[in-house]
């Protein structure tokens, strides 16, 4: 019975000798690993602490740049990766969560206070005769990118079921 060889992966440094056109290949093993207790969290964030003699605590954290409180997404995932970590003095975490930012418009969820908060911004100098269809468009804006916004409707699902009551 003919035996299966499996292909393995390996480091190393390939070099080339223009002399005698001849490729050669230096194996070496694999190195171990330069990051410690790895964890990773929804959103993309990780954490890690690095080997060596003087080891360091990195974190890397991401976020769509579409996201309209890229902010808010960040601060989640740092929280996160740093639970386990206590801060020397307390920090107060912000109450409100941008979740429309565009052309103009924000709209604020405060989840504490089942509140919704709106500001619109409008260049009267661009739009000193359609400033209503400018308003219009706004209003429109928050009522088709809300449903769409996992944070609204978690929000709202809560206020259904009874929670956040005063």
């Amino acid at each position: 019975m003919e035996e299966k060889k499996k292909k393995i992966k390996v480091r190393g440094v390939g070099s080339y000798d223009p002399e005698t056109k001849k490729f050669g290949f230096e194996p070496f093993n694999e190195a171990p690993s330069t990051q410690q207790n790895v964890k990773t969290c929804a959103g993309g964030g990780k954490s890690w602490t690095t080997t060596g003699s003087d080891p360091s605590k990195m974190i890397t954290l991401k976020c769509k740049e579409s996201s309209p409180d890229q902010y808010s997404d960040l601060l989640n995932q740092f929280t996160a990766l740093t639970k386990d970590m206590k801060p020397k003095q307390p920090m107060k975490m912000p109450d409100n969560q941008r979740v429309v930012a565009e052309d103009g418009l924000q709209c604020w969820l405060n989840a504490k206070k089942s509140e919704m908060t709106f500001t619109g911004t409008i260049n009267l100098s661009q739009h000193s005769r359609d400033w209503q269809a400018e308003v219009l468009r706004q209003v429109q804006l928050v009522v088709r990118r809300l449903p769409a916004n996992e944070r609204f409707n978690k929000l709202i699902n809560n206020i259904r079921k009874g929670g956040n009551k005063q």
